[in-house]
């Protein structure tokens, strides 16, 4: 066995379950519903709160606000809002920013593996100057990618080897 209590077992494992669903979901539909996000985040902040954990207020406000500006949807906003609210610590925000960094570079050199740096480096200046630094909604829903594994995974990890 594992080495946990049963009741921290059957939590690991209700979490995971979780995690892999959210996954597979965004990967088959490209959306995260909110009946699975919603009750996670807004039961693990609760707690949080009621612990005096106050932390994850912030991390909230700057989850929302990277949703606003079109770099995350709503599903994926949600999904952090619950990870963050699970794992308000250090050293998950150390692990989900090193695992997370790690998983995607390989799926950004994919996706732009035919142009070249200078291309690239043009594009983003373009952007600066037209004054469109972020998505537009229209460009996260026809561009967005499906990429929820890469911030459940770091959760995955963290809930078996380090909580």
């Amino acid at each position: 066995m594992l080495g946990f209590a049963p009741e921290a077992l059957g939590l690991r494992l209700g979490l995971s379950a979780w995690l892999v669903a959210i996954a597979i979901w965004d990967v088959r539909t490209t959306r995260i519903p909110n009946w699975l996000t919603f009750p996670v985040m807004l039961a693990a902040g609760a707690w949080r709160l009621y612990h005096s954990v106050w932390i994850v207020l912030p991390i909230w406000v700057l989850i929302y606000m990277i949703w606003r500006v079109n770099i995350i949807g709503g599903g994926d906003a949600k999904l952090l809002m619950g990870l963050f609210a699970l794992f308000p610590t250090f050293d998950f925000a150390f692990l989900f920013a090193a695992v997370v960094l790690v998983a995607s570079l390989p799926l950004l050199y994919r996706k732009h593996w035919w142009r070249r740096p200078a291309g690239v480096a043009q594009g983003v200046v373009q952007r600066i100057n037209s004054g469109q630094i972020f998505p537009t909604q229209e460009e996260l829903h026809t561009e967005g990618q499906q990429y929820a594994w890469t911030f459940c995974l770091p959760g995955l990890i963290y809930l078996w080897w380090l909580w």
